[in-house]
């Protein structure tokens, strides 16, 4: 039994494949390489990151510290200098250590000017365990409650005889008898406070000043003493003093040579001071003593604003919370960072006081942020732009760079490296204070530009290696299909060569085979047979010489040779030949000019004319053979132009079925028929319109049609008029 074996089909699969797995490959090992990329990212960011943060706390610890050095030492020394112009302490040295003091002043402002020493609170100031003096109420003397009753009825009239008589003879007599009961000393203190009102009321003013400026001198050591309305004694003498001065009169001199305000503040501060500073600015104001009055208001405002900031400490962090460490301070006067040290010992013969005395130094809080910028800018190293650099310190953080960040969103920031550091020698007892410096990320977009770039890059490079391959997937696709089809038509042009030429083959043998035999004595039908065996010849010799050509024309071998030739003559001998094969179809030709013109007047034309021939014989065998019994194919010749060159235009024109618009495009093409095999009913093999366009080409023409479904046909062939200068042979 016979076994048909099908050829395998070929499939596009494995090309495909083929083609994209370098895409599929490429991208898979990008998509790696940009993760590697970004993760050796964060690890560089992370390694820098703890570098960093390990060489800012080192140059913080050494450079921040000394800068904080320099700033207590400088605000000492103010704090020493005013101190001295105010007689309240002198420097051993004298003006030499005096002077050297406000040049070590002058320099440190100097190099940072953008902090205003002379309005900062000094470093150290006294009594920080007490109540704020200031701001305390007036409370009743100790004083008050010693007299006895009979002192107290005496001091009773004493005051009422000062305050309420006009007569100040009663109000000395009732204050002598009042001294003479042997009052506490500070009730002696008041007496006598009053007696001196008592004796100045009546005199000049410069003769008031004079005695009470005396009276405050000879009496200073009163100073602590307060009346019984709580006022501080002395300072109200010396406002009682200065109230009788005008404006810019000058402070008097005893006031100045034994510097007798300052004490008595010094003595007892009170809410009182502030009062009697500002007497003197008035009384000083145009004066020699205007810079001593500005001395003493600068050092009372500095010590203030000190006390202010310590009871505000005191306030917000219990006495048991105190150990030597940093704290930050929210204070009506702004933040502070206080240092406290270790505790202070406290003498046996000193009472143990309310709260715990402590070794400590204030700074405000600009003065830490320029210490910590100055260390981070002495030190060289400059934070990335992707990294926001923080010191925790004390409970608070400071930003050591000035990222834009999400305050909100600060504890969630990525850590990228931290270090712990310390804060050493600064002169507060022998305590270290520790602090860590973070740095952490806050810029992600910064730190994943170059990769982001690179994924850009690579992203564009995959689309443009899948678009090329989506084009080369579909030019390889349609390169296939094109090969499928052209295989295809070759087997159907094979089967069609075969059955053209083995039908004429077969009808010649059996008509001569016929002859041999003598079966055909008659002499009219063995000339019809001779004939019609001449005529399949000639049909045999056409179709080999159209496969011959299409050969020549697919290896590029096909020569022409072109010489001048005449046109009308060409297509009137083509017409002759081709009219036994029209009889025997049973159509008929017909060879016309436009207007009945004689076909002389076409004119030569530099061509090859066996091609051309062959060309006119492809056209009109097909029109014949698609045009039914009794139609008429037409051939016509005419001069023509196209823009500006005269051209030749040849057409064959049938009635035949027609051409879709939409094959008109396809016809050329090689062996391309229209319709099934099995149903088409004309001959063929599918190459004869391709050897025909080839042909006009290649001499520098075109070939058209104009053509539609049951309008039939008119193939047109244009020859350019001009003097061809193919004097090569051309090749297709």
């Amino acid at each position: 039994m016979a076994t048909t074996v099908r050829p395998h089909k070929p499939t596009f699969f494995w090309q495909a494949f083929f083609i994209l797995l370098p895409l599929v490959v490429l991208t898979l090992f990008g998509l790696f390489s940009l993760r590697q990329d970004r993760l050796l990212a964060e690890q560089a960011a992370r390694a820098g990151g703890q570098s960093l943060a390990q060489q800012l706390a080192q140059a913080i610890g050494s450079e921040s510290a000394r800068q904080l050095r320099d700033y207590r030492e400088a605000s000492f020394d103010l704090e020493a200098n005013r101190s001295t112009d105010l007689g309240l302490s002198q420097w051993k040295g004298g003006a030499i250590d005096e002077s050297n003091a406000w040049q070590r002043v002058n320099q440190w402002q100097q190099a940072n000017p953008e902090i205003d020493l002379l309005k900062q609170p000094t470093v150290e100031p006294s009594s920080y365990y007490e109540q704020q003096p200031e701001t305390m109420p007036p409370q009743p003397p100790p004083w008050l409650s010693e007299l006895n009753p009979q002192q107290q009825q005496l001091w009773q009239a004493a005051k009422q005889a000062e305050f309420g008589s006009q007569d100040d003879s009663q109000a000395g007599e009732a204050l002598q008898k009042f001294m003479a009961s042997n009052p506490p000393e500070g009730a002696r203190a008041n007496a006598e406070y009053l007696l001196l009102l008592t004796k100045t009321r009546n005199q000049t003013d410069a003769e008031a000043v004079s005695h009470i400026a005396e009276f405050s001198r000879t009496h200073w050591g009163n100073a602590d003493e307060h009346t019984d309305a709580g006022l501080p004694l002395g300072q109200l003498i010396c406002y009682q003093a200065l109230r009788r001065l005008p404006d810019g009169a000058g402070l008097p001199e005893s006031f100045i040579r034994h510097h007798t305000i300052a004490w008595m503040i010094q003595y007892s501060a009170s809410f009182f001071s502030p009062v009697l500073i500002s007497e003197a600015e008035r009384v000083a104001r145009g004066t020699p003593q205007a810079a001593y009055a500005a001395t003493l208001k600068s050092w009372w405002q500095a010590n203030a604003t000190a006390r202010t900031v310590l009871q505000d400490f005191c306030e917000q962090y219990p006495t048991n919370t105190w150990k030597p460490e940093p704290f930050w301070v929210s204070s009506r006067a702004g933040k502070y960072l206080i240092l406290l040290g270790d505790r202070l010992a406290v003498s046996t013969n000193e009472p143990e006081p309310a709260k715990p005395r402590q070794a400590y130094l204030m700074f405000p809080e600009a003065v830490v942020k320029h210490a910590l910028a100055a260390a981070v800018k002495n030190s060289e190293l400059a934070p990335t732009p992707y990294a926001r650099v923080e010191l925790e310190l004390g409970g608070k953080t400071v930003a050591l760079s000035h990222n834009q960040f999400d305050e909100a969103t600060n504890s969630l920031l990525p850590l990228l490296g931290q270090a712990n550091g310390q804060w050493q020698n600064l002169p507060l007892n022998t305590n270290v204070y520790p602090f860590r410096v973070r740095v952490a990320l806050v810029s992600p977009e910064i730190l994943y530009a170059h990769q982001r770039q690179r994924t850009w890059l690579f992203g564009a490079l995959i689309v443009f290696s899948a678009g090329a391959a989506a084009l080369g997937l579909f030019a390889a696709w349609r390169s296939f299909r094109r090969e499928q089809q052209l295989n295809e038509l070759k087997t159907n042009f094979v089967s069609s060569v075969s059955h053209e030429l083995r039908a004429p083959i077969a009808s010649v043998r059996l008509m001569a085979e016929n002859l041999e035999r003598g079966k055909i004595p008659e002499a009219s039908r063995q000339n019809e047979y001779f004939r019609f065996i001449v005529q399949e010849c000639r049909r045999l010799s056409a179709l080999i010489e159209n496969v011959l050509d299409f050969s020549r024309i697919e290896q590029g071998r096909k020569q022409y040779e072109f010489e001048p030739t005449n046109v009308a003559a060409l297509v009137e001998t083509t017409v002759k030949l081709m009219e036994p094969y029209a009889a025997e179809k049973g159509v008929a030709l017909q060879w016309k000019t436009p207007d009945l013109q004689p076909p002389a007047f076409l004119p030569e034309l530099n061509m090859d004319g066996r091609a051309m021939q062959q060309a006119l014989v492809n056209l009109i065998d097909n029109a014949i053979k698609h045009s039914p019994k009794g139609g008429t194919v037409v051939i016509e010749a005419g001069n023509t132009k196209d823009g500006t060159t005269p051209a030749v235009m040849l057409s064959v024109a049938d009635r035949g079925p027609g051409i879709p618009r939409e094959e008109h495009d396809k016809i050329f093409e090689r062996f391309y028929r229209r319709g099934s095999e099995l149903r088409r009913e004309t001959q063929g093999v599918g190459i004869g319109l391709s050897v025909v366009k080839h042909i006009v080409e290649a001499h520098g023409g075109r070939v058209t049609v104009q053509s539609d479904v049951g309008q039939g046909s008119r193939f047109t062939i244009e020859l350019p008029v001009i003097s061809q200068k193919q004097t090569k042979e051309t090749k297709a």
